[in-house]
């Protein structure tokens, strides 16, 4: 549902995307509109209030026409006359209504052209001397006037009546009505003929000089660095096409040093690789020189301890009776040297050959074989009194059986040999999965390990410098053995230990070199395995 949601909405977004050609020219014609419609509003505006004012003034001139005209008879309070006045001055055009009223408000004289001649009692009730002009709607026009003589030149003007007119400006509301339309139509003209101009100029000015900044870029990222936008101008897109054009230059150049520095540094790996291969080789022959020498001087000592202990044994056999008892203790003594020496040559050989002759590998429980493991060790165990403890939750891996029960065994020999509590004595063995490595710990309550002395344990002939590891019988051979072991599984050994305070032992096998093979790879062959092949390639 959120996929289809996502869809649905990306295509939206495209349905909605405006280019910028077509947004300028959206701006540019909101503009002129814009501009078109507050120029005609003006030009509107202006038109009404002229016509307004030219209304205005011909009502006034109307009124003072006949202002004129009646001064004399109201002056001389004569009104013969006025009907014939008012009825001359309705016949004129746009006059609807007109009314002479004396100095007391009474209506003398009035003409009247349409059906509105009793609809104007409002003005003429107005008082006598009421100057005001009105527009009543968008089509009438009022005016009331007082009507002033003077009857002796040099004396104040007096009151002697007043005019009322009414005027049709029908004849301006339709004069704006055409100005209005033809506004509306030069607006729209304006408007359609921009739109077309404004496409193609932001298409010249804009969009196309943009089109080509984008080819351009497209181009460079594509890994064309000689190409080059070309455009000459003086804007902004000028600019832009400057700074473009030397951003290519300068990754051009970026990628020439790029390429140079990358051929160097092949011929230097190529170089390196070839002094490896060299000393690859020399390596492998100086191991193989060495398991050579190794075999040759355990052959050369194991001959000679071989004979001394058939001599020994022989004498002890033949004149044992006759030997005195401080000889016998000693040819003993000779023979047990004899052993201890064979069995160190034997463990030097074996851990020789750990890197350079892996085993067959094969799947194994490791619960299973730490279990088999304690049921041979179970007599020492309990005649020191030695609780062994195994975590239940064991992994199964693809190991070399012998050397990972030599691993454990180690461990655990060394737990038993070196543990100084006559009863109480206790050891765990448990396991987790970490990081993708599997790790192993093998903790005592024994009398633990100096911090000075934790490294060197792990390598050749090395001991723990202690009170209690001196009165044990050992070969500093075992953990150089468990160290060297777990190497080949991509692991490390290590100890944490508190001086009184018993040591726990780890070990790690990393999870891909342990991995049990598939159904199918257990049928295949064994030079597929890629732990195998590792194997193999150490071992020429």
């Amino acid at each position: 549902m959120d996929v289809h949601s996502s869809r649905d909405k990306s295509r939206f977004s495209r349905f909605l995307r405006v280019g910028l050609q077509l947004k300028s020219v959206l701006i540019l014609t909101l503009v002129v509109i814009g501009v078109t419609s507050a120029g005609g509003w003006l030009y509107f505006q202006s038109s009404r209030n002229w016509l307004h004012d030219d209304d205005h003034l011909r009502a006034s001139r109307l009124a003072k026409a006949m202002e004129m005209s009646a001064q004399d008879h109201l002056a001389g309070e004569r009104t013969d006359g006025l009907e014939h006045l008012a009825a001359d001055f309705v016949r004129r055009e746009g006059v609807l209504y007109v009314a002479v009223l004396n100095q007391r408000g009474e209506v003398v004289a009035s003409a009247s052209n349409g059906p509105i001649a009793n609809g104007w009692s409002g003005l003429t009730n107005m008082p006598v001397a009421v100057s005001n002009i009105d527009q009543v709607n968008m089509n009438l026009l009022t005016l009331a006037r007082p009507i002033l003589a003077r009857d002796v030149p040099g004396q104040k003007d007096r009151l002697v009546g007043a005019v009322r007119l009414v005027l049709d400006t029908g004849s301006t509301s339709a004069h704006l009505a055409k100005v209005q339309q033809r506004i509306w139509v030069i607006a729209a003209a304006i408007v359609l003929c921009s739109i077309p101009l404004g496409y193609l100029m932001v298409w010249r000015a804009m969009v196309q000089p943009v089109r080509q900044l984008v080819a351009t870029t497209r181009r460079i990222a594509q890994g064309d660095f000689t190409a080059r936008s070309g455009l000459k101008r003086n804007d902004e897109t000028g600019e832009l096409a400057s700074a473009l054009d030397s951003m290519a230059d300068e990754v051009a150049s970026m990628r020439d040093e790029l390429v140079l520095a990358n051929e160097m540094l092949e011929k230097k790996i190529e170089e390196r690789t070839s002094e490896l291969r060299d000393a690859n080789r020399r390596l492998r022959g100086e191991i193989a020189e060495k398991e050579d020498f190794l075999r040759a001087v355990s052959h050369d000592l194991n001959a000679p301890l071989r004979n001394i202990a058939g001599m020994a044994t022989m004498v002890m056999v033949k004149w044992q009776d006759r030997l005195p008892e401080d000889v016998v203790a000693r040819l003993q003594r000779i023979q047990a040297n004899v052993d201890a020496e064979t069995s160190l040559i034997d463990e030097l050989l074996e851990l020789s050959r750990i890197r350079s002759q892996p085993q067959k590998r094969q799947v194994m429980d490791i619960g299973k074989l730490l279990k088999e493991l304690a049921a041979t060790l179970d007599f020492e165990l309990k005649s020191r009194s030695i609780e062994l403890n195994i975590d239940e939750s064991m992994p199964t891996l693809y190991v070399e059986k012998n050397r990972i029960r030599q691993v454990f065994q180690n461990l655990i020999d060394n737990a038993i040999k070196y543990m100084h509590r006559p009863v109480g004595g206790r050891i765990d063995i448990r396991y987790r999965r970490s990081d993708g490595m599997h790790q192993f710990s093998v903790a005592d309550n024994g009398p633990g390990i100096p911090p000075e002395d934790q490294q060197k344990i792990f390598f050749v002939f090395r001991r723990a410098e202690t009170a209690a590891t001196s009165k044990v019988e050992g070969k500093g051979v075992g953990l150089a053995v468990v160290k060297t072991t777990v190497a080949n599984y991509d692991g490390t050994a290590w100890v944490q230990s508190e001086l009184g305070h018993g040591a726990t032992f780890f070990v790690t096998l990393a999870a891909h070199c342990t991995q049990p093979p598939s159904v199918e790879e257990e049928g295949s062959s064994r030079s597929s395995d890629p732990v195998q092949a590792g194997y193999a390639a150490a071992g020429e």
